[in-house]
This record gives structure tokens, C-alpha cells and sequence, in this order.
């Protein structure tokens, strides 16, 4: 058969967008898949095993997110349905505001607890070199422009640019199911002020499909963090 009958390779590896609305629909549709792709990592990372780990960082670090795995387990499984954490969304919140508060609270709360470990760890006199070496956030940074910079290099800036687009769009996908599945909820807290323990009644919950990883059962995931989906 002719190549035009039977084009070789799939659409996207010799289709390029001709058009906005095109370039549009090309990020859109890639960055969904990748967003997804988090859903597995999400689910490998909850394990205990390290090269799990490592395996769930993979889809985080193609949108610029390792910081994820260590704010989601440090931070948000703790203190979910609180206005310490920054993935639950408020009631009366809009979308935009709270992607952009969630992206900037992970940054910034795994950095302090980085920093916190180290200042533990070497004492609160230890050296600049020290505070930066031992900081995962410093390596998740590193990881990431690295990333930026092979980009660039082996395909130009066209791809770069494309690259940057498909990382606001997937982180946008990522953070719009934290927004739903959080949305409102608020844990009571005692006369001494301690937030009551975690339930189901602290997250949304669906109706739940194997496509995804069961993701739709996430009030038990949030009851039950380490019960393998």
C-alpha cells in the first residue's frame, strides 16, 4: 500500500499545528494524557518501596512537579481540609486562584521542610553549601531546568515553547482534580484547637473506574493513604 493510504506512524509524529486553534487543541490534548500519566505515578509513589518511588517521580518531573511527592506525603495527606494545605480548595474559590496557590504552596512548603530536616540534622549553624546541597527542592529544580535546557537544545525554541505551554496546561489539568475532589471541605477543630481526625467525610468522592486508577474512591485513600488502589 502507498504511503498515502497508509501513512506511516501515528498522526501526531507528522502533523504539525498550522493554526492557534490547532496549537491550542495539540497542548490540550498532550498535556491531558501527561496529567493523567500523575494519576499512576500518584499511585506508585504512595508505595514504600524506593524504586516506586522513583518510577511515580517520572511523569511528575515531565511537568516541572517532583515537588509534588513530598508535599502530597509530608503535607497534604496531614493536613487535608485545612487552610494550611495548600491543594484543598476554599468554598467561593475560583479555579485560577487556587492552581496558582496550590503550585506556589507545594514549592514553598517543601522547601521549608527540607529545611527544617537539615537544620535538625547539621544544626542551625550549618554552612550555605550545606542548606543548599542537602535540599531537595535544589535538586528537583536542577532536574527540571535540565529538562528545560535538553529541550531546547536538541530541538530549538519552537519546541521549548511548545514545552513551557504544555507544562502550565498539564499542571492546570493536575490541580483542577485537586479542586474538585477538595472543594469546601473543612475539618472541625476542639477547644484546644487540634483538627479532628481524617474520615471520608473530608474529601469528595465517586463512583470509581480502573481507567484511572480508582482515583474516584479518594475519600478512603485519604482514610487508608497506603491501601494500594
Amino acid at each position: 500500500m502507498s504511503d498515502e493510504v497508509n501513512p506511516k506512524g501515528f498522526w501526531f509524529s507528522f502533523t504539525k499545528p498550522q493554526t492557534n486553534c490547532d496549537y491550542f487543541g495539540f497542548v490540550l490534548i498532550t498535556s491531558f494524557f501527561s496529567a493523567v500519566s500523575i494519576v499512576v505515578g500518584h499511585e506508585l509513589f504512595h508505595h514504600k518501596e524506593f524504586h516506586n518511588k522513583i518510577f511515580g517521580c517520572i511523569p511528575a518531573a515531565r511537568l516541572m512537579y517532583c515537588q509534588l511527592i513530598d508535599e502530597h506525603l509530608k503535607g497534604h495527606h496531614k493536613t487535608v481540609s485545612t487552610h494550611v494545605d495548600p491543594a484543598t480548595s476554599r468554598k467561593n474559590e475560583t479555579l485560577y486562584t487556587f492552581v496558582f496557590r496550590s503550585v506556589y504552596g507545594s514549592l514553598t512548603n517543601v522547601w521549608g521542610y527540607e529545611s527544617e530536616k537539615i537544620t535538625k540534622k547539621y544544626g542551625k549553624d550549618c554552612s550555605l553549601f550545606t542548606r543548599f546541597f542537602y535540599n531537595k527542592m535544589v535538586w528537583y529544580e536542577t532536574l527540571h531546568a535540565s529538562i528545560l535546557f535538553t529541550v531546547y537544545f536538541f530541538l530549538g525554541w519552537e519546541s521549548l515553547k511548545f514545552y513551557l505551554c504544555y507544562i502550565v496546561m498539564g499542571l492546570y489539568w493536575v490541580e483542577t482534580v485537586n479542586y474538585i475532589e477538595h472543594y469546601g471541605m473543612v475539618r472541625k477543630k476542639d477547644k484546644n484547637g487540634v483538627d479532628e481526625s481524617i474520615t471520608k467525610m473530608h474529601s469528595w468522592n465517586q463512583l470509581s473506574g480502573a481507567i484511572i486508577v480508582r482515583l474516584q474512591r479518594h475519600s478512603d485513600h485519604h482514610e487508608h493513604s497506603f491501601r494500594p488502589y
